[in-house]
Formats: C-alpha cells, sequence, structure tokens
C-alpha cells in the first residue's frame, strides 16, 4: 500500500459532504430502486431501463442522455460539468443488466415456478427490497446515480467534472434464445461508453463487496467436445464397440472437479482466488431419445487473475485433457476458447484506490482491510484495460436469513446499507474532484 503521506482535505470538505449527504431523500431513493426492479432489463434489452434513468438524472440536476447501442440496448449517462475544468474527470460506474430476464423460458433450468425474488417484481419488506439484481446489479445502479444527484443538488461547484456512467451489457452473457444478436454482453456497454469519449481520469465502479478493491479476475470460458459415434440403442449388444460418449463424459468431469481446486491453489495471489466450473451440457435429441449423439460438449467456465493470460489457462486446461486422454485412450475430446477477457489490476497507491479507502474508513471509523480471495468478474476488467485507474466497492455484508427462493445472494438488499455506500462515494467524488489534476497524478 501507498507509502505517501495522505493529501490534507481541501478547505470546505467536511462542510461539501455535509451538504451533499443533506440532498439524500430515503422515499425517493427506495422508489427509485423499485421502479428500476420493475423495469426488466435483462442483457441487450436494457433500453427502457436506459430511458428511465436518463430521464431521471435529468430531473435531479445532471445533463441525463441516453446513449443507444442500437434499437434495444442502451446506456445511462449523466454528467455534472465544472467550469474551470482544473480537475480529474471521475466516472461513477455500475452496469444495470440482469442475469435473467424473468421470463417463462427460463423456468426450465432455474426451478419451476420461476421464484418471485427472480422476476422483475419488486418486493418491500420494512426496509429491505428484493425483486430480480435488486442488489447486484441494480442498488449499484442507484447508488452511484444517488450520489452523483446528491453532489448536483448541493450545488457544490467542483473543479473536476464527475459522471456517471451506467452501462448495457454488464453480464458475461449472449442474447436469450429467438433473439440473432450476439455482441451484446461481456462489457459491450461500456466498452461503448469508452469508445465514445467518456474516458475519465479515474473510475469507481460499485459491485460486491463492501472493501475497496484494486483488482478482480477475467473470465476465460470453452467447450470441451467429448467425442463418440452416434449409435442406436436397439442394436448397441450387437456392435463390437459401444462408442456412445455419455459415460466418457463422465470421467471428464470428474476429472475437471479434481483438476478446478488444484488450479485455484495455483493462481491465488493478491485479492484473488480464481475459480472453475461446468455450466452446461449439450448432446443428443430428446425427442428422438433412441438415437445416442456422436458428441457431448461441456461449456466450461475459468477465472484468470490479473497475473494469468488466457492462453495460460488454456495451455493448463488442455494439459490436464491430455493427461487424461493418456490414462484413459477411450475418451477423446477436443477444446475451444469461447471467450477470453483478461484479469486486471490497479496499483493500490492509484489516487482512486486511496480516496476510496480514505472515505471508507471515514464513514466506518475504523481502519479500512482488503478482502481476499475473489473470483467474480465484472466488466470493470475491461476499464481497466483500456487505461482507467479504478476501484470497486458494494454494500455492506448484512446477516439474512436463509431464503429458499434466493439462490444467489443478489436479489435483495438494505436501504441502510446502500446509504452507507453513498455516503463513501460522495466523500471519494468530492475528495477527487475538487483538487486539481497535478495533485492527484501524484499517486500512481
Amino acid at each position: 500500500m501507498s507509502q505517501q503521506q495522505p493529501p490534507a482535505p481541501v478547505e470546505g470538505y467536511q462542510d461539501m459532504v455535509h451538504a451533499a449527504e443533506s440532498q439524500f431523500d430515503r422515499e425517493q431513493f427506495k422508489q427509485l430502486l423499485m421502479d428500476m426492479v420493475n423495469i426488466p432489463s435483462p442483457t441487450g434489452e436494457e433500453a427502457e431501463l436506459a430511458r428511465y434513468m436518463a430521464d431521471h438524472m435529468t430531473a435531479n440536476g445532471l445533463q441525463g442522455q441516453t446513449q443507444y447501442l442500437d434499437d434495444q440496448q442502451a446506456n445511462a449517462i449523466g454528467k455534472l460539468p465544472s467550469r474551470s475544468k482544473q480537475g480529474p474527470e471521475l466516472l461513477l460506474y455500475a452496469s444495470f443488466d440482469t442475469h435473467l430476464g424473468g421470463s417463462d423460458e427460463e423456468e426450465r433450468w432455474a426451478g419451476q415456478p420461476l421464484p418471485s425474488m427472480l422476476r422483475p417484481q419488486a418486493r418491500l419488506e420494512g426496509d429491505e427490497i428484493s425483486g430480480l439484481g435488486a442488489e447486484n446489479p441494480k442498488a449499484y445502479a442507484a447508488c452511484v446515480t444517488t450520489a452523483a444527484t446528491c453532489i448536483a443538488k448541493a450545488g457544490l461547484e467542483l473543479p473536476g467534472e464527475l459522471t456517471v456512467g451506467l452501462g448495457a451489457g454488464g453480464m458475461t452473457a449472449l442474447s436469450r434464445p429467438g433473439f440473432s444478436r450476439r455482441n451484446i454482453g461481456h462489457g459491450a456497454g461500456v466498452m461503448f461508453m469508452l469508445q465514445r469519449g467518456y474516458r475519465p481520469d479515474y473510475c469507481v465502479m460499485c459491485k460486491p463487496v463492501y472493501a475497496v478493491a484494486w483488482e478482480e479476475v477475467g473470465i476465460c470460458n470453452f467447450t470441451i467436445r467429448v467425442k463418440g459415434a452416434m449409435g442406436y440403442v436397439g442394436v448397441r449388444h450387437m456392435m463390437p464397440q459401444d462408442q456412445n460418449p455419455f459415460p466418457q463424459v463422465a470421467k471428464v468431469i470428474e476429472a475437471l472437479e479434481a483438476w478446478f481446486p488444484t488450479y485455484t491453489a495455483r493462481h491465488t495471489s493478491g485479492l484473488v482466488a480464481p475459480q472453475g466450473g461446468i455450466s452446461a451440457i449439450e448432446g443428443g435429441w430428446p425427442h428422438k431419445p433412441i438415437i445416442t449423439t456422436a458428441d457431448v460438449v461441456l461449456h466450461v467456465d475459468i477465472r484468470p487473475s490479473p497475473r494469468t493470460d488466457p492462453v495460460q489457462v488454456k495451455r493448463e486446461l488442455q494439459a490436464m485433457l491430455t493427461e487424461l486422454s493418456q490414462q484413459h485412450p477411450d475418451v477423446v475430446t477436443e477444446l475451444e476458447a469461447t471467450l477470453a477477457i483478461p484479469g486486471a489490476t490497479t496499483s493500490p497507491d492509484n489516487w482512486i484506490i486511496q480516496s476510496m479507502i480514505r472515505a471508507w474508513e471515514d464513514v466506518e471509523q475504523t481502519p479500512h482491510e482488503p478482502f481476499l480471495n475473489m473470483s467474480g468478474y465484472t466488466d470493470l476488467s475491461v476499464i481497466r484495460q483500456w487505461g482507467v485507474p479504478a476501484a470497486r466497492l458494494g454494500v455492506p455484508f448484512r446477516h439474512q436469513e436463509p431464503n429458499p427462493e434466493d439462490s444467489l445472494p443478489m436479489n435483495r438488499v438494505h436501504l441502510d446499507d446502500c446509504y452507507r455506500l453513498i455516503q463513501v462515494l460522495i466523500r471519494s467524488a468530492i475528495d477527487t474532484c475538487s483538487r486539481p489534476i497535478e495533485i492527484t497524478q501524484q499517486y500512481q
């Protein structure tokens, strides 16, 4: 961590923070988040929510804009310009597409019936809001938006420019069945945003967890084709060799499940403990099961650390499959990479990391400790790869009673936790945008 002496707060810093925080309207924030949950925004279909958020930002002191990628996909931008333009440009960023669309077609694999918590229908119980993506990503998009609108409504004149970016296509997903577009996820929205001129000096992205993070994993997807031969169940006992690939698939799965922990152990370093897993299987004709498939395809997700190139991940996986075939000559596989996004890191000495840590400690009144062994991917890796120093922070962890409807810890959030995150964002944004750019550039 930084050995540099932290800079003294700018004159009037605490007054500016107080002025911005006094603009926080809890009821307005609650309604904003519930409205966001109620607007479906599966990856590639975020335009309606983008229009809503751009209008909200315009109505609350920012210059709102809907930035279309196409007729169905769009980012939402909100700018708080600087008159002097002597300070840094800071992007407060969150994605706002959900991992599911809440449609009936998803019930087959998500569980039948689809739990209400996995549908875009906001529910309020006390101070907790639930529904599809209520915490991740929609609470984060609501928090970065609200932090910036609080600063805007306080009438603060900052030397630096503050921008809210709500990005489409943050999830690592292709389009839903029936849609022909493919380039809709994996950071497509923020990449478009950066290409079109919204390239800041610094970025803060909101995603789990409640500790300032300066690095995270990338993501690599592979298909492993387990080879066999098409056959007919009725004559398998008459064939000299049964080449149904499914028994060999079992061997491949067992080998992968044994290999994943060794991969993690080799590449755990810094803040990350990269994981791997099997996510889907394809093979055969369900409508005519008397015919056995020639091939079965496994879809595998493996996370590279910032210090491991995706090419190296593929080599390690291929070496494991080659060893498996040597041990079991009847196991024949073909490996193909289908997605390769490197991990990325920002120096922990960089201004934005140090500013966020100072802000976190000011809110929590305790020394900051980094959170280790993370393996969650976000499109912040894309932002860092474009050369933008970036910090990441989410809402505080809250112990919640297990909910059988909530299979993923991202669909409910407490309003108090959102406000704590907003307080940190306000402090770091003011700390950063109230200084000359030359001061912040001393911390790299």
